[in-house]
C-alpha cells in the first residue's frame, strides 16, 4: 500500500480502531501502540487490504494484537508470582549481609543515578523488561537505553571497585 492510502485508512478509521483497543485494553497508552502497530504493518507493505473490507481487516487486526496483549500480560503475571515464590525460597536462603549489600547498592545508585537512568534501570534489572520494551514504555530510542545502561553499569562497577578495595 502506498503512504496516501495508508493515511486515508488513518483518517477513516483510526477513532473506532482506537476506541475498540480500549475496550479491550483499558490502556490508552498500549491502545495507541495496537493501532500504530496495525497501520506499520501496512506501511512497511507486509500487509495488503482491499478497500472494501478494510474496516473489517482493520478491526479485526486491532482485536488480535489486544488479544495477544492480554495473552502475553498473562504470561508475565504468571512468571512473575514463579519468580516472587521463588524469589522468596531464595531470599530465606540469602545471607543477611548480601541483602544489605544489595540496599545500600540501591541506594547509591538512587543517589548517583540521573532520574532517567535509575528508570532505565528498574524497568531493565528490575522488572526485567527488553531493551525494546525499556526504549517503547519510556519513548526513547534504544540506543538512549543502551547509553543509560552503560553509565549505570560503570557506576555500578565504580561502587563495587571502592568498596571491594575498602575492605
Amino acid at each position: 500500500m502506498t503512504r496516501k492510502e495508508v493515511e486515508s485508512l488513518f483518517k477513516t478509521h483510526y477513532a473506532q480502531m482506537y476506541h475498540l483497543a480500549l475496550t479491550l485494553l483499558f490502556d490508552e497508552a498500549e491502545s495507541k501502540d495496537v493501532v500504530s502497530e496495525v497501520f506499520a504493518s501496512l506501511l512497511s507493505g507486509k500487509t495488503m487490504v482491499r478497500a472494501d473490507s478494510a474496516q473489517a481487516f482493520l478491526l479485526a487486526s486491532v482485536r488480535h494484537r489486544c488479544l495477544n496483549v492480554v495473552q502475553h500480560k498473562q504470561v508475565k503475571e504468571r512468571f512473575a508470582r514463579l519468580q516472587t515464590e521463588d524469589s522468596d525460597i531464595l531470599a530465606n536462603k540469602d545471607s543477611v549481609e548480601e541483602q544489605m549489600q544489595m540496599e545500600e547498592l540501591m541506594r547509591y545508585l538512587q543517589g548517583n543515578l540521573s532520574p532517567m537512568s535509575m528508570e532505565v534501570f528498574r524497568l531493565r534489572y528490575l522488572q526485567e523488561m527488553t531493551c525494546q520494551e525499556v526504549a517503547e514504555a519510556l519513548n526513547v530510542s534504544r540506543q538512549t537505553v543502551h547509553t543509560h545502561l552503560k553509565q549505570t553499569l560503570e557506576k555500578i562497577r565504580t561502587y563495587f571497585n571502592s568498596n571491594s578495595i575498602a575492605k
